[in-house]
């Protein structure tokens, strides 16, 4: 078993199904955004350094959320309009610190996180498809090397099966989940069926 269950993204879904399944009602760093695996490798090489820089921030093609270009990280979550009005580039950059002082905490909580005796189990939902086996054993390769003797290990989370699937290493399990049309939540039974039959002869081999 786990101590517990923590998201690296992509989706929102993953952060809905993990706290309806869990119960855990701390929030982690990765919660909620929209991330593509090599800007969560550039957060994790950095220390969460490189973030909510003034300049750096632009507007979601849909007007529905913002972008930090240079952690590459979408928010939909944090940036608010004002009444009956859309969001702006200006409403963004006013709400910066308050936005930045929330990512500190939670930067600082992952820290103790991986300090910290706990077991952790860690969700990499790549909706697209388009990762490897070799990029989640660089993030393996990673979280080993910044966090000696952190227990860990990462369920990989695809709508297909890779082809690379037999690359994998030892403490990295890759399980399908399919898109639910509609519902940016996803499939609660399917969801439901994955953590009841977790690998963990995989996981902690």
């Amino acid at each position: 078993m786990f101590d517990l269950c923590v998201g690296l993204g992509q989706h929102c879904e993953s952060t809905y199904q993990i706290r309806r399944i869990t119960g855990q009602e701390s929030a982690h760093f990765f919660d909620w955004l929209e991330i593509d695996l090599v800007f969560v490798q550039q957060a994790l090489d950095t220390d969460f350094q490189v973030l909510l820089d003034p300049g750096r921030m632009a507007l979601m093609t849909d007007g529905e959320g913002a972008i930090d270009l240079g952690a590459g990280i979408e928010f939909y979550h944090e940036f608010h309009a004002k009444p009956d009005a859309k969001l702006t580039l200006e409403d963004v950059e006013e709400q910066l610190p308050a936005v930045r002082e929330k990512l500190a905490f939670l930067a600082r909580r992952w820290r103790e996180l991986v300090a910290s005796p706990q077991r952790v189990l860690y969700v990499r939902q790549d909706a697209n498809g388009v990762e490897t086996a070799a990029d989640l054993e660089r993030l393996q390769t990673t979280l080993r090397e910044r966090y000696p003797g952190h227990d860990f290990a990462i369920l990989w989370l695809r709508r297909t099966t890779p082809d690379d699937l037999d690359k994998l290493p030892p403490g990295i399990a890759c399980r399908e989940i399919p898109l639910l049309e509609g519902r940016w939540q996803g499939d609660d039974a399917a969801w439901d069926e994955l953590f009841a039959t977790l690998p963990f002869d995989e996981l902690w081999p």
